[in-house]
């Protein structure tokens, strides 16, 4: 009997593998039918109001569902573009800047602002080396379109620099240099606020930005020793550049604090790696569907005219195999 029972158990789980097996070996399954109040059919593109909920019904139920809106950052198509085609943006550098403290005498000419397409970065752990190439690269000196204040206590407005020459370029390294001479006043603090790069689609005026904090800044301290020229701080340290609120979100600034009057004098770098311009975050859906939960219909409103190619994904997923198939509508949205 119990020789039985075993024969038995070890059959019903065969049979529950080959029914598994079964299972993730078929393609998956998916169709959608997609409503709207008031909408109609031109030719193949869906009609639908503004604001008005557009409801995707699903047949099939996959595993997993993925949905692209069809909006700005939600599309299929650029769901491994990289980088924006060059003839079709506008680029610019944002920043404001601010000093405090000091005298004429001391802060005029302390902040350059310097950018390259020529620059190919520093090795972040030999001073000499990097000490040399940023001293012998050709550096644009940008300094005037920043208007970076030559008084104490001075402050520029948010000032626009554009970039579009230099869209195509290999990459752009932005550089800012203090570089105090004068120490019978107060060497001035220096605060560089939210710092981007920011790209601008010629068609319709929709903006993207490279961040300060995804620029990959690193400090180079010429009169430091060794590895100490790479340091930065998060305290009101003369002389040292301080970058620990460059990822604040409502604050983003970059500062370098003053040194006292008579104080040893500074000449230190802050450089960024090397970036594309153009560079751009993939587009990517939303999941509205795991393989845990069942979904019949989705509902989206589009608020904002104009046409989108809606793309939906249902895929199947396991450690062995992954089967997907691709839906796709076109929609135009109109007040």
């Amino acid at each position: 009997m119990r020789n039985k029972i075993y024969l038995l158990a070890a059959y019903t789980f065969a049979l529950l593998l080959t029914a598994c097996d079964k299972r993730l070996d078929e393609d998956v399954k998916l169709d959608m039918k997609v409503t709207s109040e008031e909408a109609y059919n031109i030719g193949d593109t869906l009609v639908v109001k503004r604001s008005t909920d557009v409801v995707f019904n699903f047949s099939g139920n996959p595993d997993f569902i993925t949905f692209y809106s069809g909006e700005n950052g939600r599309e299929y198509s650029k769901r491994h573009l990289t980088e924006s085609p060059v003839d079709q943006i506008t680029s610019r550098l944002e920043l404001a800047t601010k000093t405090q403290y000091g005298s004429n005498a001391t802060v005029a000419g302390t902040l350059k602002v310097y950018i390259s397409t020529e620059f190919t970065g520093m090795v972040k752990n030999n001073k000499k080396t990097d000490s040399i190439a940023v001293e012998k690269t050709n550096w644009i000196d940008i300094t005037d379109l920043c208007q970076i204040p030559q008084k104490p206590g001075g402050a520029s407005p948010r000032v626009n620099v554009p970039l579009d020459q230099y869209l195509g370029k290999q990459r752009l390294t932005v550089a800012f240099e203090y570089h105090t001479t004068d120490n019978s006043s107060a060497q001035p603090v220096w605060e560089i606020y939210d710092l981007k790069v920011v790209n601008t689609l010629i068609s319709n005026g929709i903006e993207s930005n490279i961040k300060a904090v995804n620029m990959g800044f690193t400090p180079l301290d010429m009169y430091a020793v060794g590895n100490a020229a790479y340091n930065t701080v998060s305290d009101q340290t003369p002389g040292v550049w301080n970058v620990s609120n460059i990822s604040n979100a409502s604050d983003p600034k970059i500062r370098i604090h003053s040194t006292s009057t008579g104080g040893i004098l500074n000449h230190d770098w802050l450089v960024s790696n090397p970036f594309i311009i153009n560079a751009r975050t993939p587009d990517s859906g939303i999941g509205i569907k795991t393989i845990t939960t069942r979904l019949d219909s989705y509902k989206y409103r589009y608020d904002t005219t104009g046409v989108y190619v809606v793309t939906v994904i249902g895929r199947n997923s396991n450690f062995e195999s992954t089967s997907e198939v691709v839906r796709e509508v076109v929609l135009k949205v109109i007040d």
